[in-house]
């Protein structure tokens, strides 16, 4: 599968099979977090991988109850570790890092058969607390992944036409 491929096969995975992610395919997928591209080349963030039942139980009930987030045999969480950092624009840094190198994970994830869905109704404090994450880091999303229910086949996504988006030379 190429990049084009994972990114009209990419969809929000609801539905988990009860199957574990081996272990190596969860390393290609943070890898390509890792690979990921970040200001200044800083890096400034965490991935906490929850497998934990338990964990998985209470991040659930922080997340609004969405039950795809217990019921996925994994939960990466995405934390952005100096949220105040800006860049000249005045945006911040790391958060943006954080939501670049966990689309780089949806992407391989689908590369390997794995269905994710973006989570970012939850309590921020509330998944804190659950994972122990310092108080000055900022959870970004949380980011179920796992074997999908139904498979990865293509399905028609409701997008907006290109030139509904987009404009030439000047915001129009």
């Amino acid at each position: 599968m190429n990049v084009s491929e994972a990114i009209i096969s990419r969809r929000s995975v609801r539905s988990y099979k009860e199957k574990q992610i081996p272990e190596e395919c969860l390393h290609k997928v943070i890898e390509s977090a890792r690979m990921a591209p970040s200001a200044r080349n800083k890096q400034d963030w965490k991935f906490v991988i929850v497998q934990d039942e338990e964990k998985k139980d209470e991040l659930h009930e922080a997340a609004n109850g969405q039950k795809f987030v217990k019921e996925a045999p994994t939960v990466v969480v995405g934390v952005a570790t100096k949220p105040e950092d800006e860049m000249k624009s005045g945006i911040p840094t790391s958060i943006v890092d954080v939501t670049i190198a966990m689309d780089h994970m949806t992407l391989k994830a689908t590369e390997e058969g794995l269905g994710t869905c973006w989570v970012g109704a939850f309590d921020q404090e509330e998944v804190k607390n659950i994972l122990n994450i310092p108080d000055g880091c900022k959870v970004v999303a949380l980011l179920p992944i796992g074997y999908p229910e139904e498979g990865l086949e293509v399905l028609y996504k409701d997008r907006k036409n290109p030139e509904d988006i987009t404009c030439r030379d000047t915001y129009y």
